[in-house]
């Protein structure tokens, strides 16, 4: 024996004994019961905050083809619950804290079911898998889990396990089938275990009160995820609502082996492990999506995190939050190193709970979403498969469940030489098409990414499918058309062939063909030497507008082609009469006035005062085919009951200022269009009937209009990803993307877009919202002292009732009520004219108190949570509340008011005044006066 091997033995000696001492002890459990574990504590809170939603159900579904015997499987799973006691435990709560207390074993678990006979027995399996899946659990009463085998015929079943995950997690399928397996064939019992869950639980609740651990863990954390981004701000189809729900899809996909063995070459290269590899192309399509560099991902550990546990079941899985650093623009090879580095030390700091570390960083515990992170990623060893008995093949047996908990959460698992991907989504954000394009382009990122991992992770490009319609080649003009002639020869042969049709009527009265082409020729002359335009209120503009057109300064004849295409699609003929309010000054008349030409058709430009007079209103739109108008005309017809009966016109409508309460509205009686750009460049029908989306949908381009969406330093955009919407070439300031079906939708204004108390908002998105909020007839909203200020006209509306209509990060400070909101000239929002708000609170920044049971409420709070200095607006959790500070607030209430609060009650109302409110009103309902009780 050399020193070396002796000093290496004496090392491996004394590391074998400290694992021995550290070693989690067998105890006792007393008649009282034992604490939840941290995970549980999590589970159990999210049950009681959504219960019976089958949000915290782990299930499992198995085809079993071949001769099994069910009495033998019976009575195996038997035994599997009787061994490890957590199987058999449930939880009850004592004076507000969450306890689990152990049961006796079953002597049959296995509920059987023959659908042989039926006309379709796997359609009626996977309905009745689907149902036990989600049926609700008791955590009082117990059982938590349960076995449902379905026969559909000889040889030919389905079992559905499902437990509640306060007992069981993912990888402990493998540790059931793994015995299941061993008792199925024999009688002989399985070694007693060492160790129960409950050893577990009381061990890590003692460890993370160990100082030493503590102290590491939230140091390592605090600093890892400081200064974070508070959402990962994804473009959603439809709006974030203000609670999350359990709505969620899958959509599976598959990474071929050769995009696999390219990632796992990539990973030798580098030193590690695939896992890291995907995980990084998943943080540069994220980052691509979100126009975000610091994001934070979900990676799910197994939480065993000594060997003792390997092989107990229970709820041990954690959610370890890595912050993925794109910023700087590294190459693919330079991100992959910094995610592994992030990778490793998250890793070595799994032992920390998410439910400590939400409680340790005080986020805020918004309920439209999860703290610190929206999206996540894990990859599994197998496909599904955990159970293989002999005679039996099993496969996956997959029923409509779909239940989402985070906005996206993407599974790989082997399949083969490659690996199948389970792209879980909220239902509530994304339409399945989004996502379908999510997983293609990761797969084409992917394939990039390892083929040219020394590129900046910005110029790896994310082509569209290929399967989306491509721009077709426009065909070329034709003798006698708008788009060949151009707009004199246009004018001068309508002139010819219908001299004494209507062309133009104005405040003045009315121009023919004729008359309109002789004027505009006779003024054209002195259009070319720059003559200016006359007064907005003489009939002169309509004639200086077409002389434009003749001379050739003009619109070119992209803008007659545009102009064709809208009245192709309209119906707009020679017979028809387009009325329009645009502002004399606005680039919108002259597209009307084209439209109008493009035709044969008559245009009726209204005085500007006929916006506000609706006897004249009446009048103007009952002999319009086409009325072109801005959203308070809009209101006001639909106000008054003014729209023509039996003859309905088409509505045009500027897409980025009007409603989508009032153009739905607006739908709903008449066809209506919406058009975006002041020279109109993209058309969209309104389908009254279409779900609302979270951004406003521009159509498809009209003809002879050249649009496209860049992203980051001009680069090229790609379907889905948002960027800047550019029209010709020239650049909007617009936010907007192309959607699967090739239409353009429009997301804002980059100057529209803030940071508020860490989140980004997009201050146009939350007008739309309030602009469709009874009371409300307009809404804009801005930013002063750091919180949102809404400016609306209309009866104005209570900034409190939003919270239940918006995400809460969306919800204004303050509401100021006006009139009507100002306007310049052209009819835009004067925003330098709104007034300012006053600044919230008292000097430093909290709103008083008011006595009574705001008083008694802040006591309460002050007691709890050791928190002297309260304000009426500050939030429970904000101020270190936690899932059982909340339980024993709901206990305290119910003792000091004489009325039940339940938890979600208390998320939903957060604030010192929402929930002294809320308890006056179950006060109220109860019958209950006077002062609370003592």
């Amino acid at each position: 024996m050399t020193i070396s091997n002796g000093a290496d033995n004496v090392h491996d000696l004394i590391a074998r004994r400290r694992r021995e001492r550290d070693r989690i002890p067998r105890r006792a459990i007393p008649e009282e019961g034992v604490p939840v574990s941290s995970t549980q504590e999590r589970i159990w809170f999210g049950e009681r905050f959504n219960p019976g939603f089958g949000f915290y159900h782990v299930p499992a579904t198995l085809r079993l083809r071949g001769p099994l015997d069910a009495g033998a499987l019976d009575r195996a799973l038997c035994e599997v619950i009787r061994r490890h006691e957590i199987l058999r435990s449930t939880v009850e709560e004592i004076d507000g804290m969450p306890v689990q207390r152990v049961g006796d074993a079953p002597t049959g678990v296995l509920r059987s079911v023959d659908l042989a006979g039926e006309p379709d027995p796997e359609d009626e399996a996977a309905r009745m898998a689907a149902d036990d899946i989600l049926a609700p659990f008791d955590l009082r009463h117990g059982p938590l889990g349960r076995a449902l085998l379905l026969r559909l015929g000889p040889d030919d079943h389905v079992l559905v396990l499902t437990f509640h995950h306060i007992v069981f997690d993912d990888p402990s399928f493998g540790i059931v089938g793994r015995e299941i397996e061993a008792l199925y064939t024999s009688s002989a019992p399985l070694p007693e275990l060492d160790l129960q869950y409950t050893d577990f639980s009381v061990w890590q609740r003692e460890r993370l009160r160990t100082e030493e651990v503590r102290v590491r863990l939230v140091d390592y954390w605090r600093r890892t995820l400081e200064g974070v981004p508070r959402l990962l701000d994804l473009p959603s189809d439809r709006p974030r609502p203000p609670q999350r729900s359990r709505a969620g899809r899958f959509h599976r996909s598959r990474l071929p082996a050769d995009v696999v063995g390219a990632a796992r070459a990539m990973a030798r290269e580098e030193g590690t492990t695939p896992f890291t590899v995907l995980l990084a192309a998943y943080g540069v399509l994220l980052s691509r999506y979100a126009d975000q560099a610091d994001i934070v991902t979900a990676v799910p550990a197994a939480g065993r995190i000594r060997p003792e546990l390997e092989e107990l079941v229970g709820c041990f899985i954690n959610i370890i939050c890595l912050r993925l650093d794109l910023r700087g623009e590294p190459t693919f090879r330079e991100l992959l190193r910094r995610v592994r580095h992030a990778s490793v030390e998250g890793h070595d700091h799994e032992e920390m709970p998410f439910e400590e570390l939400v409680r340790e960083l005080h986020p805020q515990r918004p309920r439209s979403h999860t703290p610190l992170f929206q999206a996540g990623l894990g990859v599994r060893d197998n496909d599904g498969v955990f159970l293989n008995l002999p005679g039996v093949r099993a496969s996956e047996f997959v029923p409509d469940v779909e239940v989402s908990h985070f906005d996206l959460m993407v599974d790989f698992s082997v399949d083969g030489d490659g690996m199948a991907g389970l792209w879980g989504y909220n239902d509530d954000l994304f339409a399945p098409a989004t996502v379908e394009v999510l997983a293609e382009q990761f797969t084409l990122l992917l394939t990039e990414a390892c083929a040219q991992p020394d590129r900046q992770v910005g110029d790896l490009a994310l082509p569209a499918s290929p399967r989306f319609p491509q721009p077709q080649p426009q065909p070329q003009p034709q003798p006698g058309t708008v788009g060949a002639e151009g707009p004199a020869a246009v004018l001068a042969g309508r002139a010819r062939r219908a001299p004494d049709s209507p062309a133009v009527t104005s405040v003045d009265g009315t121009l023919t063909y004729a008359q309109l082409d002789a004027h505009a020729e006779a003024l054209s002359p002195a259009v070319r030497k720059g003559a200016e335009p006359p007064a907005a209120d003489t009939p002169d503009l309509a004639v200086w507008w077409y002389a434009r057109l003749k001379a050739g300064g003009g619109p070119r004849a992209a803008g007659y082609a545009r102009a064709a295409d809208l009245a192709s699609r309209i119906g707009l003929g020679a017979t028809g009469t387009v009325l329009t309010f645009a502002p004399p000054a606005a680039g919108a008349l002259a597209d009307a006035m084209l439209l109008a030409l493009s035709s044969g058709a008559h245009l009726v430009i209204a005085p500007p005062k006929a916006a506000r007079d609706i006897e004249r209103l009446r009048t103007l739109v009952e002999d319009a085919t086409v009325v072109h108008a801005p959203p308070a005309t809009w209101r006001l017809l639909l106000r008054e009951n003014a729209l023509p009966e039996g003859r309905p016109f088409t509505a045009l409508c500027d897409a980025a200022t009007t409603p989508d309460t009032l153009v739905r509205e607006l739908a709903a009686q008449v066809p209506t269009w919406t058009l975006y750009g002041e020279r109109w460049a993209a058309a969209h029908r309104i389908d009254p009937l279409a779900e609302p989306r979270r951004g406003v949908p521009l159509g498809v381009p009209l003809a002879g209009t050249p649009i496209e969406v860049t992203g980051r330093a001009g680069r090229p955009g790609a379907t889905g990803v948002p960027g800047e919407i550019q029209v010709g070439g020239a650049a909007t300031g617009d936010r907007g993307r192309i959607l699967p079906d090739g239409s353009l939708e429009l997301l804002g204004r980059f100057d529209r877009m803030f940071t508020v108390g860490g989140f980004r908002v997009d201050t146009d998105e939350v007008a739309r919202s309030l602009a469709g909020r009874p009371g409300v007839v307009e809404a804009i909203v801005d930013v002063c002292h750091d919180r949102l200020v809404a400016y609306v006209a209309g009866d104005g509306i209570d900034p409190g009732k939003l919270a239940a209509h918006l995400p809460e990060y969306q919800v204004p400070g303050s509401v100021v009520v006006l009139d009507a909101l100002p306007r310049t000239a052209r009819g835009d929002i004067a925003r330098g004219e709104l007034p300012s708000p006053e600044a919230p609170g008292d000097e430093d920044g909290q709103v008083p108190i008011r006595g009574g049971t705001e008083e008694a409420v802040a006591g309460i709070w002050r007691e709890l949570l050791g928190v002297r200095e309260i304000g009426a607006s500050d939030g429970f959790l904000d101020l270190g509340g936690h899932s059982l500070t909340l339980a024993r607030l709901s206990l305290r209430y119910e003792v000091a008011f004489g009325v039940e609060v339940e938890l979600p009650d208390l998320l939903r109302h957060a604030t010192v005044r929402e929930q002294a409110a809320l308890i006056d009103e179950r006060r109220a309902q109860a019958g209950l006066t006077g002062q609370e009780k003592s």
